[in-house]
């Protein structure tokens, strides 16, 4: 999934109720999503929350949708809903920066019935830092993931006006994101099963026995005795080496060849399982099971 960056936001910021909000922990559990309001008087944003409550959002969405600018009326079916709840309860999270005043923002979220962090940017110091600066007053309407590798905040959907309103293209956006982070899932979980599996073969091996890769025996003769070539790598180095070499080759050739190199090889093989269980964790959408986020029915 490509994204236009759209800048940087910040680690930690505080809602209008007073709380601390740590932007880069819930970026890391969550698919964490930024909406902006372009002004706390204006009349098209809103209309976002509640069409977001309405396609699951909200644990008791309303029987359907009326736009007020062309009076067109919106259902969603309720097969959607569970998928859609999936997506918008248990991947995403919302965090929702707006012009002041902070009494008008703390109306919007009331009358959208929409409980998530609501950051009010006074002076728009913040949205300038992300260029979503509209105006002396406004910001641009806007939908962007942040990141929680570097909290960089990427374009999902940037605009906003009657009949358009942007969910779409966020469900799509969730859709996608839920089904490359499985995959990517399914690859780090196979490679890790392969890594196992190469452990415990080697496992089977004879680490007596000894191998045709190490059997150098330069010929250097002193009073006609033969010295056996020393090893001259420190195991430091050698391990830097061993990284490079395909896991397979190192149970077959690296971890019979001698004790030390055994050894070296498990500690390579060790390494690499834990890459793959944190790429597995990474990959993952990590969330807190709750009665308000189970689904039962899906």
């Amino acid at each position: 999934i490509f994204l236009l960056m759209n800048g940087t936001f910040i680690k930690t910021v505080t809602d209008i109720d007073g709380h601390t909000i740590n932007v880069k922990e819930l970026s890391r559990r969550y698919v964490l999503i930024l909406i902006t309001l372009k002004s706390t008087s204006c009349p098209v944003c809103p209309q976002l929350l509640l069409l977001l409550n309405l396609h699951g959002l909200q644990d008791n969405p309303p029987a359907e949708y009326r736009d007020p600018f062309d009076y067109s009326i919106t259902c969603v079916p309720p097969e959607e809903i569970l998928i859609n709840r999936l997506l918008l309860k248990t991947d995403a999270y919302f965090i929702i920066l707006c012009p002041g005043p902070v009494e008008d923002a703390r109306r919007i979220r009331e009358t959208c019935n929409f409980p998530y962090p609501f950051i009010v940017d006074e002076d728009l110091s913040l949205a300038e830092s992300i260029r979503l600066r509209l105006s002396y007053d406004e910001m641009l309407p806007y939908i962007g993931h942040i990141y929680s590798s570097d909290i960089s905040v990427r374009t999902v959907c940037a605009g906003r006006f009657p009949s358009n309103y942007g969910h779409d293209r966020l469900l799509a956006y969730l859709r996608d994101y839920r089904v490359v982070t499985e995959e990517n899932a399914t690859k780090f979980s196979n490679e890790a099963m392969e890594l196992i599996t190469c452990l415990k073969k080697s496992e089977l091996l004879d680490d007596n026995e000894p191998n045709e890769y190490y059997q150098y025996e330069p010929q250097l003769e002193t009073e006609h005795k033969v010295v056996l070539q020393k090893q001259l790598l420190p195991v430091e180095l050698l391990s830097q080496i061993f990284e490079y070499i395909e896991t397979w080759n190192i149970v077959k050739i690296i971890m019979t060849t001698c004790r030390q190199w055994r050894s070296i090889g498990f500690e390579v093989i060790v390494t690499r399982m834990k890459q793959q269980a944190k790429s597995i964790t990474d990959s993952v959408v990590i969330y807190s099971r709750s009665t308000s986020n189970n689904l039962t029915k899906l």
